[in-house]
This record gives structure tokens, C-alpha cells and sequence, in this order.
């Protein structure tokens, strides 16, 4: 049953929902000084694509990416699954269906040492994976380095999301160009990257 709060929200018309295989490399930014965590992407040229802005004081989080900042149009759902999950397991929903198109797993003690995430496929089996790569020691040391992941689908890489040196502000860059026609949705890529940004929102935030 769709959620009520997803009623009042249309999905993205048929145009829209190009936008995930029309571009390969895109640029992910976060705005720092937001109220609420706020996340943008855009393309090549810096044409914005998608919008994200996370609910305040949510037990769960529910992130919803939006067609700009009206927020009028809905195209991704990304839901954690249970309260208590401290790893972390979100749902990927396609809000016009209200279908799972599949989910994204934080390892959680391993990623004290090097973030590793896992994709999982609708039926929740591991297809893939997003693992940090670089200098991680370094970074959990000197917290002000980039970062860089690598995404992978049954062992083969099939993209990379690499963070921009910057004092204040947050900009990232994912080439996603192998990841192309295949049987796991390339919106997995793209929830990726917003769940990458929202967990490094929250490292900021605590420290």
C-alpha cells in the first residue's frame, strides 16, 4: 500500500526517468551550510538534475530525491529499512510503482577501517559492491581528506565516485560509463552517491 505521504507527491513523467541512463558522469554536490542536510546532482554542463533534502528528526531515514527544489516531482525513494539496523539497509523505491528496485547495505564494523557498501538486488542478494578506496587509513586519521569509492557488479567495476579537496564546501564527481543496459538498475548508482553524501553530512555534523 503506497504510503499517504507519497500520494500527495507525483512520480516523474516518462521524460524524467531518462535522466539515469542520459548521463554518465555527473556532478554531486552538498550544501553545507543547509538547515537540513541538502544534496544536489547535476550534469556534465551543471544542468541540475536531482534534488534531495532529508526530513529533520526522522526516527528512520526516508530520503526523497525530487526533479529540482520545488519538489513537486518525485523520482527516487530511498528508505531504511528497520529502526534498530545500525549497519544500515535502505530500500530503493520507485515512487510511481511503489516497487523496490533493489537496496543498499552498510557493512558496519568493517567500514570503521575502509566504507564498504553492498548492492543487493530486489530478492536482497548481493550483486555488487561500493567500497572505499585510496588512503582510508589516512583519512579516518585526517578527517578534512577526500574521499574516493569504487562501484563494482559481479566483480567487475562499473563506476566511481570521487570527492573534491574543498575547505567549505562538499563537491563529488561519479562516472558511472561502464555501468550501462544490464539487469541491475542504474538508479542504484545514483542512491549510492546520495547515501555516500548523507553519511559523510552526519560524520560532519558530529564532529
Amino acid at each position: 500500500m503506497m504510503n499517504p505521504s507519497q500520494a500527495m507527491v507525483p512520480a516523474a513523467p516518462q521524460g524524467l526517468a531518462s535522466i539515469w541512463h542520459a548521463h554518465n558522469v555527473v556532478m554531486c554536490r552538498r550544501k553545507v551550510f543547509a538547515l537540513a542536510p541538502t544534496f544536489e546532482i547535476f550534469d556534465a554542463q551543471g544542468t541540475p538534475l536531482v534534488y534531495c533534502q532529508e526530513k529533520l528528526f526522522k526516527i528512520k531515514d526516508d530520503i526523497r530525491i525530487y526533479a529540482d527544489s520545488s519538489k513537486k516531482v518525485e523520482l527516487l525513494v530511498i528508505r531504511q529499512r528497520n529502526i534498530m539496523d545500525w549497519a544500515g539497509l535502505f530500500d530503493v523505491v520507485d515512487p510511481a510503482t511503489n516497487q523496490k528496485i533493489g537496496a543498499l547495505r552498510r557493512k558496519g564494523w568493517r567500514s570503521f577501517l575502509r566504507d564498504e557498501w553492498h548492492i543487493l538486488d530486489v530478492n536482497d542478494q548481493q550483486v555488487g559492491v561500493i567500497l572505499e578506496t585510496g588512503s582510508a587509513f589516512l583519512r579516518r586519521i585526517f578527517k578534512f581528506l577526500p574521499y574516493a569509492f569504487s562501484f563494482s557488479l559481479g566483480g567487475q567495476e562499473v563506476g566511481t565516485f570521487t570527492q573534491h579537496f574543498a575547505f567549505f564546501t562538499y563537491k563529488a564527481t561519479m562516472d558511472i560509463s561502464p555501468w550501462q543496459a544490464g539487469p541491475y538498475d542504474r538508479r542504484l548508482a545514483f542512491a549510492g552517491a546520495l547515501l555516500l553524501m548523507a553519511v559523510e553530512a552526519k560524520a560532519d555534523a558530529s564532529r
